[in-house]
């Protein structure tokens, strides 16, 4: 190995001659004297230098699309895209288990009051996801789910509401929209006529409570046995979320401020998921 080592010291140490000749009339036209130490110390630096422009070469223009396994621009877009939107629906997600455990409790009575510390009601209701293609497989399975929940909803429960319990009108009026499940109207439309004051229909916690495009402003209360009423169409609201309310105070005023439009609330009442006709249980 020494003398290997020698060796190569000997080679590099030895001084070469570099010329340049004419090839019609072979005159020297550039000569140069150098060692094998210089020689090295050029040739490396010139690789390197090869080397980094090929790779900038490689890396900042369409000729890297051709590499295989390599993905182009607009896959790695996708990429890009497609992780944040994860990120934001697992965030989505956290919160709405998060809600709905503070919601369960409250219920149950394990808790006295809604804790949204950390949890911002009107953002997590109004959270909007992207719509996405459905695969066939999707759209049969959606299919199936609400052929359930239609078979579900056309079962009468006439007990679902307890007896002792009095509902209040949350505003007295014409009804103009009935209650229709098989038809998707989970909900009844009341005229304003006189009075356009909406009153809370029974004891409970405002759970939303905020403007909407297409509802204007929406008031949701959680009331006992996993009871939900909802009023939608108001044009001004006087609660906000997480506020205690009492049965037959006002919570706010339906209707809009165009006059050219039919004013009305659309009242709703739901139970462990499954709507329910207001007309039964309320006498308007």
């Amino acid at each position: 190995m020494g003398k290997r080592r020698k060796k190569i010291y000997k080679i590099l140490g030895k001084k070469y001659h570099f010329s340049v000749y004419n090839d019609t009339d072979y005159e020297q036209v550039w000569k140069a004297r150098l060692s094998g130490w210089l020689v090295l110390s050029i040739i490396i630096p010139v690789i390197f230098i090869v080397f980094f422009l090929f790779f900038l070469f490689i890396a900042y223009t369409p000729i890297r699309n051709l590499i295989p396994g390599y993905p182009n621009s607009t896959i790695r877009q996708k990429i890009i895209s497609n992780a944040e939107k994860l990120d934001s629906l697992e965030n989505a997600i956290a919160s709405w288990e998060g809600y709905f455990n503070s919601i369960q409790s409250f219920v149950s009575g394990e808790i006295d009051s809604i804790g949204n510390e950390n949890i911002n009601l009107d953002s997590i209701i109004n959270t909007t996801f992207t719509e996405y293609p459905l695969m066939p497989e999707d759209s049969v399975f959606r299919a199936e789910i609400e052929q359930e929940d239609m078979s579900r909803l056309s079962t009468k429960n006439k007990n679902i509401i307890s007896e002792n319990v009095y509902l209040y009108p949350p505003l007295k009026g014409e009804i103009i929209s009935s209650f229709d499940a098989n038809k998707k109207q989970f909900g009844i439309n009341i005229k304003v006529t006189t009075s356009p004051v909406v009153t809370a229909t029974f004891d409970g916690m405002i759970i939303f409570a905020g403007w909407t495009p297409t509802d204007n402003y929406v008031i949701q209360i959680q009331h006992i046995n996993n009871l939900i009423s909802i009023y939608k169409g108001n044009s001004t609201t006087f609660k906000s979320a997480g506020e205690r309310v009492n049965a037959g105070e006002a919570i706010a005023t339906a209707g809009t401020a165009n006059a050219a439009k039919d004013n009305y609330l659309h009242f709703e009442l739901w139970q462990n998921g499954i709507p329910i006709d207001p007309t039964i249980y309320i006498q308007f």
